[in-house]
């Protein structure tokens, strides 16, 4: 079979620790791209300045931050999933009241709330000013986070909106996002716009939001740093992402897969 697209992850993946792009795994993504393969990344970060500059230089023909909630293909939005203010708000409002001590910390694109420090700052400028739960900036909301030490005995589905949902992250806080705003969702949104069979595409991830993306292409490839859980589902498990993982296993796999 000759497979047509490459999906990456970002943190723990296609990073190293350094937070930087491998000289040696940019080299051979350039390669795949010469030999006709698609590039996508698909990454929970945000749409800013500093994170965009993380992909300088590498091909990349779709990319999706904080997991689906902004998808693009070629440089154009194709899909927005974010969730809206005025049902998202009385969420917060809600669940603020309800337990005082919770931790929020909201991206508004261009704004970013954190509760612990009660102040919004531009993503872009670093402008930052002093506010609460109560008056965040009518924007709609690409991803909260949660923190307390009481969040897995909290009914947090009886907060959801008809829009949004949530997952445990590794770290032992809850994000929620648009229903939609999910890697299997944005895998297969690029599926559609290049028109390339899911069986068609390989992906690389190491953490638990990479599972179901593992599982719909041809080709899942868990990193040697990745959960145990994400390994178990994968076909391959390469070396770590400090250890040029993604190259090593294109070097030795897709090369005589090739398209």
């Amino acid at each position: 079979m000759k497979y047509q697209m490459i999906l990456l992850d970002l943190d723990g993946t296609l990073l190293n620790s350094d937070n930087i792009v491998s000289p040696i795994t940019a080299n051979v993504l350039e390669v795949c791209r010469q030999k006709g393969y698609y590039i996508g990344f698909i990454t929970a970060r945000s749409r800013s300045k500093k994170n965009i500059r993380l992909l300088d230089g590498l091909p990349c023909d779709f990319i999706a931050f904080y997991n689906g909630a902004e998808i693009y293909a070629k440089n154009h939005l194709l899909e927005s999933n974010v969730l809206s203010y005025k049902k998202t708000i009385m969420m917060l409002q809600e669940l603020n009241n309800d337990f005082p001590g919770m931790i929020f910390d909201i991206h508004q694109e261009p704004w970013n709330f954190s509760s612990v420090c009660g102040t919004i700052s531009h993503m872009e400028s670093g402008d930052r000013r002093v506010c609460d739960i109560n008056n965040l900036p009518e924007c709609n909301i690409q991803r909260i986070r949660l923190e307390s030490e009481s969040l897995m005995s909290i009914p947090l589905q009886n907060y959801m909106t008809s829009e949004s949902t949530f997952y445990h992250s590794a770290f032992a806080d809850v994000i929620i996002v648009h229903k939609d705003a999910n890697k299997e969702h944005a895998v297969k949104k690029a599926s559609d716009f290049f028109d390339i069979p899911l069986s068609k595409m390989i992906a690389f991830g190491d953490d638990i939001n990479d599972i179901d993306m593992l599982k719909i292409v041809g080709i899942g490839v868990a990193m040697g740093n990745a959960i145990p859980s994400l390994k178990k589902i994968a076909n391959y498990v390469t070396e770590t992402n400090d250890n040029n993982g993604i190259a090593t296993w294109i070097c030795k796999h897709l090369i005589t897969l090739g398209k």
